[in-house]
């Protein structure tokens, strides 16, 4: 049986690893970021349009934002953010974008210059979304709902999770992630334990952040989601 790693932050990494289950691979969790809320305020100004960027930014929203968006077009950045915003009352009417770029156009494609958007996203992010839609002329509000903080385990704690055997392939999700395991590889001797693993990433940006001897063994899913991720694990 085909041993996994995953690094993505709870309660992702604990999602994953039951579909890993659920496909006859051996998942090991190892976090190596956390998510902690950042507690908004809830005011959010005129709203046009909602973008939602991770299933975080509604997992860790305050009911009352919630409260106040609700009935408003909200695109979500892919399926699973779309699922989390359904549950939490919100109107979906988009979530098949997959990243920031293609979700600042197809919000741009749907609303009329200038159109005020109100973005629920984390506070550690690449500005491509805000930016997309400043180009095209409208008009963004962030509301940073979490941040996304490295994970420094000892390495007593990586032994016990890893054990003996060596890991064959390893889940990255983001490049906050993959820093965080080039640096640990660094350190400790997990990269041992990695030496023959495919690093399954789901962006060719993700893939960049791994050194040079794991980037070799990189594979890039052909959309970034995991669905698509998991496909490729399993071809």
């Amino acid at each position: 049986m085909r041993r996994v790693l995953v690094t993505r932050p709870e309660p992702g990494a604990s999602e994953t690893a039951a579909r890993l289950v659920r496909m006859g691979f051996e998942p090991i969790v190892l976090p190596l970021t956390e998510i902690v809320p950042l507690h908004p305020a809830a005011s959010v100004g005129k709203v046009d349009v909602v973008a939602v960027t991770s299933p975080n930014a509604i997992r860790h929203a305050p009911r009352s934002t919630l409260d106040a968006l609700r009935g408003k077009p909200v695109f979500a950045v892919g399926s699973r953010t779309g699922d989390a915003a359904r549950a939490a009352g919100l109107n979906v009417v988009d979530d098949e974008a997959g990243d920031a770029e293609r979700l600042a156009a197809r919000i741009d494609a749907a609303f009329t210059i200038p159109a005020h958007a109100t973005v629920l996203c984390g506070r550690v992010r690449r500005d491509v979304l805000e930016t997309r839609l400043v180009e095209a002329g409208h008009h963004p509000h962030l509301i940073e709902i979490y941040d996304t903080l490295p994970l420094e385990p000892a390495e007593r704690a990586v032994q016990e999770v890893i054990g003996e055997r060596r890991v064959d392939d390893v889940l990255l999700h983001s490049a906050n992630g993959a820093a965080q395991l080039t640096r640990l590889m660094e350190r400790s001797d997990i990269g041992t334990k990695l030496a023959a693993a495919t690093f399954y990433c789901l962006s060719e940006r993700i893939a960049g952040v791994l050194g040079q001897d794991a980037a070799k063994n990189a594979r890039i899913a052909d959309f970034p989601s995991e669905d698509r991720l998991l496909i490729l694990l399993k071809t």
